[in-house]
């Protein structure tokens, strides 16, 4: 066996082990009994410390030191690059430390959804104090002399520089805000409440199953199931994706739908010759999350798409979509809504400042700033200060998301990022497939779906982000197309 195949061979091993973890937490999301947390945050624990042991072992490390050297082909060097740095890093962490942080994040989850439905926040701090601290830890074994916010940037973004990101954050912010209050003070009255109604959960999953396979979800590889948040795991042949509905309001059950099929589609598009290897592996969150923005912003929210859709929703809700024209549905899916608090059911423009609040209060809370105590009232302030409007309970404040849970903190930042490059990548593929718009009203999405895979998906982890861009749109990753997206939809749409 060769050095390169020897090297092959331990990575495989740890994207596998990497794999069955992330069975155990859709498990844990959808199907485990209440009582089975004690069980399963072992079996994470367990798991955690076998997959830190391969990718720091002496055998691994001595084998991309002889690589380095090695005449490589493109893919393989990227496989080297790659799993070098999951080394490097994981190297600097002690195993008892990740051990107990998976072991720690299983438990905190559970508490968050308990103490979320008893909108009980005192319950959820004492289980997310513990993990807070194990992730400044972390990231203090990883960078001492860093900001420890800096350093778990770095475990989703490793390729976009922090200074970047808070650029073009606070470019956003400039700009979105400015746009929000001419939005605020404009005459133009929207169709707001097509999709508010009574909406059975199974005939909503019906209909959400038809437009999905429309864009390539294949049955055969991928599950949709429901959960308490939504979100997608798997790889190119076993994607799991999971939404929530709503059945007084049709918008936020399939819009988390279209979303996490961006998802899927992104882990279903990777090369499977190449799996368990960085090369069949997705590029980080920020290019992740542009694939979900893509599908759900650029084309579930487009006139065009309603042109497709209204159709089959007057078939299956004949009662609520009577009267209802596409230009209704493309104003109310579009609405600002100055008033919600929910980050996932945001309009593209205030969703942003969701974020910017997210990103402060997360940094301020892993840089030591602030504790876990003061999380409810320093997050109200903020929303109370960007967006006006100040949350009653917790549930639907602090503790609406379930990353923190997690243990994701630095992660928040990849969704703007990824709206980011969601317009820059349509707007490429506006240009090279013909009558894009045209397909669209026409459910045609396979010709946007191939794209993706070709230019983006089959990619794997073969380049950087930014050189992934690059190749994909002839252009660095830059805010001009999303911005100019944002002012031309919503200036036409509020006539500004």
């Amino acid at each position: 066996m060769s050095a390169y195949q020897d090297f092959e061979k331990k990575a495989k091993m740890v994207t596998n082990l990497g794999q069955i973890g992330e069975l155990l937490t859709w498990d844990q999301e959808v199907m485990m009994p209440e009582e089975g947390i004690t069980a399963r945050s072992q079996q994470q624990s367990v798991l955690s410390r076998l997959e830190h042991q391969k990718l720091t072992e002496n055998k691994l490390g001595n084998l991309l030191d002889l690589l380095e050297d090695t005449d490589l082909g493109q893919v393989e060097q990227a496989n080297v690059r790659e799993v070098r740095r999951q080394h490097e890093k994981a190297v600097k962490v002690p195993e008892e430390l990740t051990q107990k942080i998976s072991e720690k994040s299983s438990t905190c989850v559970e508490q968050w959804k308990n103490s979320k439905e008893e909108n009980n926040f005192e319950s959820f701090a004492e289980e997310l104090k513990d993990l807070v601290e194990l992730k400044r830890k972390y990231a203090n074994h990883l960078d001492e002399d860093e900001e420890p916010y800096k350093v778990l940037f770095k475990d989703y973004e490793p390729y976009i520089k922090f200074e970047t990101m808070e650029k073009i954050l606070e470019r956003l912010k400039d700009n979105l805000t400015g746009l929000i209050e001419e939005i605020k003070h404009s005459e133009v009255g929207l169709e707001e409440n097509v999709f508010k109604g009574e909406f059975p959960v199974d005939k909503q999953k019906s209909i959400s199953r038809k437009v999905i396979k429309k864009m390539g979800f294949p049955e055969d590889r991928a599950r949709f199931d429901e959960s308490e948040h939504p979100f997608t795991l798997g790889n190119q042949f076993d994607a799991l994706n999971r939404a929530s509905y709503n059945e007084e309001d049709f918008s936020e059950g399939f819009g988390a739908t279209v979303h996490e099929t961006g998802h899927a589609l992104y882990q279903l598009g990777l090369p499977q010759e190449h799996y368990g290897l960085p090369a069949g592996s997705s590029r980080d969150l920020s290019v992740h999350e542009s694939q979900s923005r893509l599908w759900e912003n650029h084309v579930m929210k487009s006139r065009e798409f309603w042109s497709y859709f209204l159709p089959k929703l007057k078939e299956e809700f004949p009662d609520q979509f009577e009267d209802v024209s596409e230009e209704d549905c493309f104003q109310s899916i579009n609405q600002v809504y100055d008033d919600n608090l929910i980050r996932i059911y945001a309009d593209e423009i205030t969703y942003h400042l969701h974020i910017i609040i997210r990103f402060e209060v997360g940094r301020a809370l892993m840089n030591g700033e602030i504790e876990v105590d003061e999380l409810p009232e320093v997050w109200n302030e903020k929303y109370e200060e960007y967006l006006g409007i100040r949350p009653e309970t917790d549930a639907v404040g602090v503790m609406q998301d379930i990353h923190w849970a997690w243990g994701n903190f630095g992660y928040f930042t990849t969704y703007t990022l990824g709206s980011v490059l969601a317009a820059q990548i349509f707007n490429a593929a506006e240009k090279e497939i013909d009558d894009l718009d045209q397909k669209i009203s026409e459910g045609e999405f396979m010709p946007l779906r191939n794209w993706l895979k070709e230019n983006i998906h089959s990619k794997g982890q073969i380049y950087k982000t930014e050189k992934l861009i690059e190749e994909a749109t002839g252009e660095k990753p830059n805010a001009d197309h999303f911005l100019e997206y944002i002012e031309k939809k919503y200036g036409e749409i509020y006539g500004l």
